[in-house]
């Protein structure tokens, strides 16, 4: 199981809903993802994934041996999309090997685990960057979301090599980029120092996901074509027609 620490330097910049969509997108090509929600007290991938009405358990309850781990893995009816809720607190300092520990679990049932964290680089960011593979870290193409996205990848550097940070680039338009009003993905690749794994459109339809509400169809082919890379398909870059 690939176990990827999904992550931002600033709030509101839609990690949480780019995480749903690229697991959806991996579970669309066969794959089983395991969603992690790691943004303790404030969490919402149960409304992302409208898995949350049945939760009776949290990652918090595996770890103080309240319930075994597949108590607490809520899963969609298909069978390939399942969620880890998070504590409103947490008990104490979360171990990394204890936590470790789950994901090795989980690792018999998941092709794919996404630990997507609370904004910021602090709290338990670092211990999660510490039992992850890799990491994408999530910006949008301004520059005070790529300051942020910067000071991320520099904490994550110190726990993952260079080569295992992706930049994954939200509301993403051209016309904005040649307007002079976003940078472009040559820029937030030379602010922040990550390497490029592609950009979501500007998508209004990604704001009501919870209510039911369709992506376009160009922003599902963003998400198909990021899924694609990530299972290492030579996919081409073609951020310009975003």
């Amino acid at each position: 199981m690939k176990r990827y620490l999904i992550c931002s330097g600033k709030g509101g910049v839609g990690k949480s809903t780019l995480s749903v969509c690229i697991a959806r997108a991996l579970c669309a090509r066969g794959k089983s993802v395991l969603l992690t929600d790691c943004d303790v007290g404030l969490r919402a991938l149960d409304l992302l994934t409208g898995l949350g009405q049945s939760a009776v358990y949290t990652w918090q309850d595996v770890l103080s041996g309240n319930c075994t781990l597949s108590d607490a893995i809520l899963t969609d009816p298909a069978g390939r999309l399942s969620l880890l809720m998070p504590p409103a607190a947490l008990d104490g300092p979360l171990s990394a090997e204890a936590f470790s520990a789950i994901l090795e679990k989980a690792a018999v049932d998941f092709d794919f685990c996404f630990l997507d964290a609370g904004a910021g680089v602090d709290g338990i960011v670092p211990t999660l960057a510490s039992v992850s593979d890799a990491a994408l870290v999530v910006a949008t193409p301004d520059s005070v979301s790529a300051r942020a996205a910067a000071k991320t990848a520099e904490m994550l550097w110190q726990t993952l090599p260079p080569e295992r940070l992706r930049l994954l680039l939200n509301r993403y338009s051209v016309s904005a980029v040649r307007d002079g009003v976003n940078l472009s993905t040559d820029d937030m690749i030379d602010e922040t120092g990550v390497r490029f794994l592609g950009a979501v459109p500007e998508d209004a339809g990604l704001h009501v996901l919870p209510c039911g509400k369709d992506m376009s169809s160009r922003t599902a082919t963003a998400f198909n074509r990021i899924a694609a890379r990530l299972l290492g398909e030579p996919v081409p870059f073609s951020v310009r027609k975003l």
